[in-house]
């Protein structure tokens, strides 16, 4: 490519950039003026400047706003965006969570995962049958069931701060059992990513997760250890708190290293990411300087770029059919009472009470950003078609979209004053 070529590539890409930052911050703060969190308006942002509205008002030129030519470099700047953010997000776990035994917590997690699981293994088939029968039927059994599992820790935590219930027992337990769920679903996403990527070859299988648990283990040991103990005496050394430039070069070669491992071992980059932030988590004034640094450019700038490209792959004109928006509902319904269904009664029968069951319901009902990675994984590995794709966005953005107001719904009523006094349901 010659300097004028590329001159003129980086020029769209720059102004597609720009769109899609704007776009993202004005759909957020819409959503947020409608009772919605933030990354419910940037994911529709996304849709929107996607071929199922800007390119259905504008056939004959969207493809000039964002040509072919551009998708790998803005698919580029969405991957590396997800790797800041995932490596922020294995920081930023606080497994204290994972340490509670409570009855409601493992009940919760517990139904949670195993609930939307057998939803998942219901419709799977009729799906599979219906819309995908050339797809490989296992993997995406699979990966239709994670989606329907995984729920959205980072959002959920930002819904509670915006809500102010973080500090709440009923905030405590909701983080807690998603904690402990979104361990599972990444486990079990790593897992399925290296059975695709393995073709389905039992030892080559067995030999990707040796070596995935060998180099988590290596991190939590040894990697993660000398990089918290390099953070202190570079603190101690010089006195100041924040992240030097020679610290952040360091850990900025070490994250890169683990994510190129990650795909060496047949994982995606972003696992890589997320394994080693986990080894970092308890260093908390790294974890500060961190996110002080890059934590709004990358939510601000990187992360809306995931969304948009999740929308440019987002045809809601592919659901043609009275039918196909049939299998969508049916995605949603699933989804819907595997997760809410499954963790109210989780509540319930450890003596929770309907307000208070219903809160911990609409808080794991939320899927959002990590419901999208789960979902963009598979259209990756070819276990998913567009249509399919279009009804699992669908559903990731729905069932975030009604968490705020079932949580004002349910909010009991010493929490009630503090938020939407006068709102409620029936419950107890």
């Amino acid at each position: 490519m010659n300097p004028t070529a590329i001159e003129d590539h980086a020029k769209l890409v720059l102004l597609q950039w720009m769109i899609i930052i704007a776009a993202a911050w004005v759909f957020g703060r819409l959503g947020k003026k409608l009772g919605q969190p933030l990354a419910v308006g940037e994911i529709l942002a996304g849709i929107l400047l996607g071929p199922s509205a800007l390119g259905a008002i504008w056939p004959a030129d969207w493809p000039v706003l964002f040509p072919t030519e551009t998708q790998q470099s803005l698919q580029l700047l969405g991957k590396l965006g997800l790797i800041l953010l995932l490596f922020q997000v294995g920081m930023e776990f606080d497994y204290g969570h994972l340490r509670s035994r409570s009855r409601t917590v493992t009940a919760v997690s517990v139904t949670g995962i195993l609930v939307p699981f057998l939803c998942g293994l219901a419709i799977g088939p009729w799906l599979h049958r219906n819309f995908a029968p050339a797809l490989p039927q296992f993997g995406f059994q699979l990966f239709l069931c994670i989606a329907l599992s995984i729920s959205a820790l980072p959002i959920m935590g930002r819904i509670l701060l915006e809500m102010k219930l973080e500090r709440t027992a009923i905030g405590a337990m909701g983080v807690s059992a998603a904690a402990i769920d979104d361990v599972t679903g990444w486990i079990l996403l790593a897992l399925a990513t290296a059975l695709v990527s393995s073709g389905f070859d039992g030892w080559k299988l067995l030999g990707q997760v040796v070596g995935v648990i060998a180099f988590f283990l290596v991190l939590q040991k040894v990697v993660g250890p000398w990089l918290r103990r390099v953070w202190v005496q570079s603190q101690q050394r010089t006195q100041h708190a924040g992240m030097s430039a020679s610290y952040l070069t360091l850990l900025l070669l070490v994250l890169f290293g683990c994510c190129l491992i990650s795909n060496r071992l047949g994982v995606f980059a972003i696992f890589g990411a997320f394994l080693l932030g986990v080894s970092l988590h308890q260093q908390l004034d790294l974890v500060k300087a961190w996110r002080d640094r890059f934590s709004e450019f990358v939510i601000v700038a990187m992360v809306p770029i995931f969304f948009t490209n999740t929308g440019l792959n987002t045809e809601i004109g592919s659901l043609q059919t009275g039918f196909a928006w049939l299998g969508c509902a049916l995605v949603l319904a699933a989804a819907v009472a595997g997760k809410l269904g499954g963790c109210f009664l989780g509540a319930r029968l450890t003596g929770q009470s309907n307000r208070e069951a219903g809160c911990i319901a609409a808080l794991m009902n939320t899927r959002a950003l990590m419901a999208l990675v789960a979902i963009n994984i598979g259209l990756d590995l070819k276990l998913l078609n567009r249509e399919l794709f279009t009804m699992l966005v669908i559903m990731a953005l729905l069932t975030t979209a009604m968490t705020e107001p079932l949580l004002r719904w349910w909010l009991p009523k010493d929490l009630r004053p503090k938020h939407d006094a006068g709102r409620g349901g029936d419950g107890k």
